[in-house]
């Protein structure tokens, strides 16, 4: 046997198992024909009844939009159009709607399904049928219309007709819903068939087995050829479709459909082409772009197309004929260049928002001016704000640019001018302000900002803005002359203040004085109580008026600490003796414990300090009429330099009420106000405390029961002092020399207070002698030889202040330059002390003078005499 007739024999067997197989497909289909009909006998009919529905409601819509065209046709000026066509095209779909709604009342299993799933379906007919009605009688007024009411009538036309789309829709919508409903029933019937073609399906692997291998052996060459062919179709970028040019239906298409529009090969196969097409406007063929319906030989045209998703693609599309076997098709190749168009669009859109915020901006405008080498200037851009700001028109602006620059004052375009100097040669931005005349004649504000840059040609180009800021201007004087008038008040009030406080604490320095005398003079024991009584009266009133003092520092952020070195020890045992003879009389136990951790000097302001305890332990010991007050200090927490200090002042007092915790810290509040008050005060004492104790970097709290006792706890910032620092700084100032009497000279113009610190100065065992202005003690010191002087600042002819720049300067031949000067005085106000000190006085002490403190000061100021002598 031949090769030949082999192979023909091997066919020929092939043929017969294939056509075995066949034979068992066809017996299989008939089969699952009979199940079909068999199981789905109840609701075949509804597919009968769905595409004629659904064709009619098409068909109605689409002589709507064919009447609806032809009226718009008319009116863009086509006169074959006649109002008889139009009535005829609405008048054929109205009967449409009439058909669908005597069919929906038919009593079929289909249109039960529909009234089930839809049951406005009916109502949804007839307002359309109204509707194509109302517009039918719109476009026929539309065609009447004279041209007077054209544009209005085309905006109801628009609305009408998008109305009616929704409606169509909305039916188009509940039809869909039906066929879905059919299809979910249709869906558990699958699954008995599911089974059955399991059946068949096994029977049929068996029957292709065994024709499998003959088949794959006629058809490897078939699917190699194929496979190359397809291989190569796949793997272009751009959507290729094959479509039969008879018919429009796709015949073939490659892979990208996939990858760029989302669709299946088999999806697209055997459709129309038009399916791709958007069914809005939107998808209409570009103007220019050429048809294929129209010129079959069209080579390139742009169009939009719908993907799977909806999404809606700009495509550019590459059309060739051919004839493939008996079939005359084109081959179509789609590019896709929506990122293009959109770049492309959004390009536009910016020119667009830019001119439109340029022309729109209030009180302001745009402008682009190029500056060439010769110093000539343009404008290649400016907006509408040209016209509101100099009345000229953008034309005239851009014709010439020296009619606006003419507009601004010489001196303002002299700096304008300079600004441009120094931007040209730096490329820097330029910002200035300058005045202009506007429209009316009038002078405004304008603020120039721009960024320039270097063109190839070697001009140099400006893109700027200009804002009308003659109301900022306006505001910014008011402002300044608010602000003139606030400094002024201040000024004023400070004044007020240092008034107040130096004729308050001159005479009080008197009283104090002889006070503190006559405490150390015999006196009986009634009439040393009353001594004792006037002298903290005294000193309470001195306490109330620093208080106010440092309030109103405070609140204008005027206070100025000092850092100096703290023994903390001595200070919280000062501070309790002051209290002693009050905590003696009431019998109250005063307790004190310092932590051994706690440093022995710390850096600080001491006077500061001593106010906050003097504040919070006086209101410990004035609320407490028996049981104890305990003063503990201990060290909260060390961190690198810097340690917290922790006090902490308990007492058996009254307490405080829960709901006055917070209220306790503000100015001028009292637990009790009312006039039947049993303690007094002026209410500043707790406020200033916690504002000090912020200024010193710290916190503080409070915790009360009422009846019971308080506790308040504060903590403060500050530095410890190594031990050798500590001990320098503990260091006592050495005693007066023993072998002679300390010389003070008293400058003092109120004769009170004169008697009384020279009667002070005389009981500490001092060789005092008095001055009443500083032109008296420059002579006094010129004749007599003092160790120490005590100099009042506001005296007659000549000034405590002055009269020491002179003792500095050695105006005197007879006077020592380097001698002690003590400032005594009743300036007590923010920076008194440090402008004592800068005019060359060694020392401060503020009326009214404690006995003591006076007698510390100068002892210091001898020893340091003597030290300075030797």
């Amino acid at each position: 046997m031949t090769d030949a007739s082999r192979r023909r024999g091997d066919a020929e067997a092939s043929r017969g198992w294939i056509d075995l197989h066949l034979y068992a497909m066809a017996a299989a289909a008939v089969l699952t024909g009979l199940l079909l009909w068999w199981t789905n006998a109840s609701w075949r009919e509804n597919f009968v009844i769905y595409p004629p529905m659904r064709g009619e409601l098409r068909q109605s819509r689409a002589d709507v939009v064919k009447g609806y065209l032809a009226v718009e046709r008319h009116l863009a000026g086509e006169s074959s159009i006649r109002l008889a066509d139009v009535d005829a095209f609405m008048d054929q779909a109205v009967r449409g709607i009439d058909k669908l709604i005597a069919s929906s009342h038919v009593p079929e299993a289909g249109r039960s399904v529909l009234a089930e799933q839809a049951p406005d379906f009916d109502s949804g007919l007839r307002a359309y049928k109204h509707g194509i009605v109302r517009f039918q009688k719109l476009l026929r007024q539309s065609l009447l219309d004279q041209g007077q009411y054209r544009a209005e009538h085309a905006v109801e036309r628009h609305a009408a007709f998008a109305d009616l789309e929704k409606l169509g829709d909305g039916l188009d919508d509940a039809i869909q819903r039906w066929v879905l409903a059919v299809v979910r029933r249709q869906d558990r019937l699958n699954r008995v068939l599911f089974f059955v073609w399991l059946s068949f399906l096994a029977i049929l692997a068996l029957t292709l087995t065994l024709a499998g291998t003959r088949r794959r052996k006629a058809e490897a060459a078939m699917r190699e050829s194929e496979n190359r062919y397809r291989s190569l179709f796949d793997q272009v970028m751009d959507v290729i479709l094959v479509v039969d040019n008879g018919t429009g239906r796709i015949l073939d298409c490659n892979q990208a459909v996939t990858t760029q529009w989302g669709y299946d090969r088999e999806e697209l196969i055997g459709r129309e082409s038009s399916l791709l097409r958007p069914h809005s406007p939107a998808g209409a063929l570009r103007s220019g772009a050429a048809d294929p319906s129209d010129s079959p030989r069209a080579a390139v045209r742009e169009t939009r197309l719908a993907t799977r998703l909806g999404e809606i693609r700009d495509v550019s599309v590459k059309t060739g004929y051919f004839t493939l076997g008996d079939r005359d098709v084109r081959l179509e190749i789609y590019n896709d260049v929506t990122e293009r168009k959109r770049s492309e669009n959004a390009l536009l859109e910016r020119e667009a928002t830019l001119r439109r915020l340029g022309d729109n901006l209030p009180d302001g405008l745009i402008y682009k001016v190029e500056v060439r080498a010769d110093g000539t200037r343009r404008f290649l851009y400016v907006s509408q704000g040209v016209e509101r700001l100099f009345g000229l028109a953008v034309k005239a602006a851009l014709a010439d640019a020296g009619a606006v620059f003419a507009r601004y004052l010489s001196e303002d375009f002299d700096v304008l001018r300079r600004a441009e100097t120094l931007s040209l040669r730096t490329l820097g931005t330029f910002d200035v302000q300058a005045r202009f005349h506007d429209a009316t004649g009038a002078v405004r504000w304008g603020q120039l900002r721009a960024a320039p840059r270097r063109t190839p040609e070697g001009s140099v180009v400006f893109d700027g803005i200009l804002v009308d800021i003659t109301e900022y201007k306006r505001v910014e004087e008011r402002l300044r002359q608010a602000m003139a008038a606030a400094e002024s008040a201040s000024r004023a009030k400070s004044e007020f203040l240092a008034n107040i406080s130096h004729e308050v604490r001159t005479p009080l320095n008197g009283v104090l004085g002889m006070l503190q005398l006559l405490e150390a003079s015999y006196l009986s024991p009634e009439d040393a109580d009353h001594v004792a009584t006037a002298l903290a009266c005294c000193r309470g009133l001195v306490r109330v008026l620093t208080d106010i003092l440092d309030f109103t520092l405070i609140e204008s952020g005027r206070l100025v600490l000092r850092n100096e070195p703290c023994d903390v020890r001595g200070l919280v045992a000062e501070v309790l003796s002051v209290f002693s003879l009050e905590s003696a009389r009431k019998g109250l136990d005063v307790a004190v414990v310092v932590d051994p951790a706690t440093p022995e000097r710390v850096m600080t302001d001491v006077a500061r300090l001593r106010q906050i305890l003097f504040n919070v332990v006086g209101n410990a010991v004035k609320f407490t009429s028996r049981g104890a007050v305990r003063l503990d200090v201990c060290q909260a927490s060390a961190r690198g330099e810097a340690t917290h200090l922790l006090f902490a002042v308990s007492d058996s007092g009254i307490g405080i009420p829960e709901d006055q915790m917070e209220a306790i810290f503000e100015p001028f509040t009292q637990l009790d106000g009312s006039f039947t008050r049993k303690y007094g005060g002026t209410g500043l004492g707790l406020g200033i405390v916690k504002r000090l104790v912020g200024l010193l970097d710290g916190h503080i709290t409070v915790d009360s029961v009422p009846g019971r006792g308080t506790e308040f706890a504060f903590a403060i910032r500050c530095r410890p002092l190594p031990p050798q620092e500590a001990r320098a700084a503990s260091v006592a100032a050495p005693a007066a020399d023993q072998d002679g009497l300390v010389r003070v000279l008293v400058v003092e113009d109120e004769a009170i207070n004169r008697l009384a610190t020279v009667s002070m100065l005389r009981k500490l065992g001092f060789a005092a002698s008095a001055a009443e202005d500083g032109d008296v003690a420059l002579d006094a010191l010129e004749e007599g030889d003092y160790d120490v002087v005590l100099m009042d600042i506001q005296m007659p002819r000549v000034s405590g202040d002055e009269a020491t720049r002179r003792i500095r300067r050695g105006e005197r031949p007879g006077i020592d330059p380097g001698i002690q000067i003590i400032a005594l005085t009743a300036h007590a106000m923010a920076g008194d002390r440090e402008r004592c000190l800068s005019c060359g006085m060694n020392d401060y002490l503020s009326k009214p003078v404690d006995l003591a403190a006076l007698g510390q000061a100068v002892t210091r100021a001898a020893a340091q005499r003597r030290n300075g002598d030797a």
